[in-house]
């Protein structure tokens, strides 16, 4: 039996949201921010690979397709394959002139000849792989502010 993981939040980030969703946007640098993406490489427009670790002594490689990047709506999705299989997104809301509501939204199960070899049978893997992902997430949503506000000062 294949586990599902899902996983959402709701972060506020000190910056405008045009702001924030351009960072998000050029994934290419979100290594400059986010500590435990180690490596993005681009294969064209739309497709790319990724390599993250976080707490864990784990490096998952992950391929990504992008499904939607709409500036109005303030969504940025996208498929999964490789150690994990499924999709992520971020959704972005203004909350004031300097704020922004993002929703992080992920359904993923492990890949097949990924991680899930090294976890498979123990009963501390899911709570283990959970409190992973949170401490990845509190982290990145630190240096997507800090970043969001720089880019905003930018151009201001």
């Amino acid at each position: 039996m294949v586990e599902l993981f899902r996983f959402a939040s709701t972060h506020r980030i000190a910056a405008a949201r045009d702001a924030v969703f351009e960072v998000l946007r050029d994934a290419e640098r979100w290594p400059q921010w986010w500590p435990q993406i180690r490596s993005v490489t681009p294969y064209d427009d739309t497709h790319g690979r990724t390599e993250i670790r976080s707490v864990l002594p784990l490096t998952l490689r992950i391929e990504l397709s992008t499904e939607r990047v709409d500036p109005e709506s303030g969504v940025l999705r996208a498929t999964l394959a490789g150690d994990l299989i499924g999709w992520s997104q971020f959704a972005l809301r203004a909350e004031g002139p300097d704020r922004t509501l993002l929703d992080y939204t992920q359904q993923v199960q492990l890949g097949v000849a990924g991680i899930t070899g090294r976890l498979a049978g123990s009963a501390l893997a899911r709570p283990i792989l959970i409190a992973n992902h949170a401490a990845m997430m509190r982290s990145g949503m630190r240096g997507l502010s800090r970043a969001a506000s720089r880019a905003q000062l930018r151009h201001t």
